[in-house]
């Protein structure tokens, strides 16, 4: 049925109604059955004419949450960017409104005050109740390659995953999810197990679906000539938007404990950076195919010290870096 001719059969209905109603109302009943006929008819028409368009929600107790952080940050908006308006107690009650993307608006009890807080934390009782903007983060980590994709291959022509770059770039993500656990931080990764996100959109849609505010994508180089090159290297796709230079150069600052040479950051033109517009980085931790860097990168040390050395650079960069600089859409 279309919509013209639900009006129609509607608008029918309520005169056909009507019309039984003034017929009943001229024969002697009683007044309390006439009374309740007459309220039925109503309820009928009432739904005869109700729409689709979203309603006003009336919130029961199942929307009022109590806080379980020792502090909990309020925000006028839907991220660790937006304004603080208050700082709340543990155990104080707040009424939801609504929600995005992981974030909750709230009224502030009997006071009437309205914010945003990260939802994450609600059911968390051993938070630290840090109220620094990088446990309102949200991070999308990115593992390179997977599933039928190996990536770059330390030794040409092989068949064995361990010496595949999709082998290390899982096992450093997972190493970096567990460094930023201790920061409140709501923590993303693109794969945890070997498969193929394909095509690319899939990655970037993830930060989108998610209002992400950083997106790091982690792989292990190769050059056409073993040993020939080594290091680290921090790509950037969108210098003057994004301020996704800015978080390359922050990152490449705090990697000062890596027993290889970093490279520096500098222009990258791959997708998951290119059409990416939050502050996005990819990283080259190594390569593969060098001797040297390769005995580092199969190293769980080593992987463990990007990790810290990672974590030590996103607490910089959301707490201090990122609130001075320019606001990019």
């Amino acid at each position: 049925m279309n919509f013209n001719t639900a009006i129609i059969f509607a608008k029918g209905g309520m005169r056909y109604n009507l019309h039984v109603l003034k017929q009943i109302l001229k024969k002697p009943v009683p007044l309390l059955i006439s009374a309740g006929f007459v309220f039925a008819c109503a309820l009928l028409i009432m739904s005869l004419y109700a729409t689709d368009s979203p309603t006003l929600k009336i919130f029961s107790s199942a929307n009022t949450i109590r806080l379980q952080a020792a502090r909990t940050v309020v925000r006028n908006g839907p991220g660790p960017m937006y304004d603080q308006l208050a700082i709340l107690p543990r155990n104080q009650r707040l009424t939801v409104l609504n929600r995005a993307h992981g974030w909750l608006q709230v009224r502030i009890g009997a006071r009437g005050d309205e914010g945003w807080i990260a939802g994450w934390h609600l059911d968390n009782s051993s938070t630290s109740g840090t109220t620094d903007r990088m446990a309102e983060a949200t991070i999308v980590l990115d593992a390179g390659h997977g599933g039928s994709d190996p990536g770059s291959l330390a030794v040409d022509g092989t068949t064995d995953p361990r010496y595949f770059e999709k082998t290390y770039t899982l096992k450093t993500v997972r190493q970096i999810r567990d460094a930023l656990a201790s920061t409140g931080a709501r923590v993303i990764l693109t794969r945890n197990s070997d498969r193929l996100l394909w095509p690319l959109s899939k990655i970037t849609d993830i930060s989108k679906k998610y209002h992400a505010d950083a997106f790091i994508s982690i792989h292990y180089d190769n050059f056409q000539v073993a040993n020939a090159a080594s290091g680290v290297t921090e790509y950037y796709y969108h210098r003057d938007t994004s301020n996704s230079y800015e978080l390359a150069n922050t990152i490449k600052d705090h990697f000062t404990n890596l027993p290889i040479a970093n490279r520096g950051a500098q222009f990258g033109d791959f997708y998951v950076i290119r059409e990416s517009y939050l502050p996005s980085v990819l990283l080259e931790m190594g390569y593969l195919n060098n001797t040297n860097d390769f005995q580092y990168i199969q190293s769980d040390s080593y992987r463990q010290t990007v990790a810290n050395d990672l974590r030590n650079a996103l607490e910089d960069w959301f707490n201090n870096v990122q609130p001075k600089l320019k606001k990019t859409e």
